[in-house]
């Protein structure tokens, strides 16, 4: 079955499996049973939709950015363990230079921190944005119940 777009839409959603209160109904009652859909609900699907892509994203980039602070703190152990009387090689874009141990564990501490700090600020922004799907999704379940899918 479909639904059926408002007066003020022309947008329509196909709905894949039947709700399940109808799965022993007969097909012609279930293809009979349209939902409109309304500007404010279509408004309210498309901005779960971007918040969806957005908390992907987010997602995405969080789990590099754990990444990085282990690596990091891997790095900064190594260089701890290194005893090279010549300093450590330390990687600048596509060379190496020589650094002192301290210079080197001050600047991998740099980096450690930033990347805890952008963590912290992602981790943030993603629970705002599930908060923000979380209501919208019980608010269009309470609305097209199981004609409309939201998960993922």
């Amino acid at each position: 079955s479909r639904l059926r777009p408002s007066a003020q839409t022309r947008c329509w959603f196909e709905r894949r499996d039947p709700p399940p209160a109808t799965l022993g109904a007969p097909m012609a009652d279930i293809e009979g049973s349209d939902v409109e859909v309304a500007k404010e609900d279509q408004q309210n699907i498309n901005r779960f939709s971007r918040l969806n892509l957005k908390y992907e994203e987010l997602d995405f980039e969080l789990v590099q950015l754990k990444k990085d602070v282990q690596t990091y703190k891997d790095a900064t152990e190594e260089v701890e363990g290194c005893m090279e009387e010549d300093g450590i090689r330390y990687r600048v874009g596509e060379a190496y230079m020589c650094m002192a141990e301290d210079r080197v564990t001050e600047k991998l501490a740099k980096l450690i921190e930033e990347a805890d700090s952008k963590l912290t600020t992602k981790t943030d922004e993603i629970e705002e944005v599930k908060i923000e799907m979380d209501k919208l999704k019980k608010l269009l379940y309470s609305k097209f119940k199981n004609s409309i899918n939201l998960e993922r």
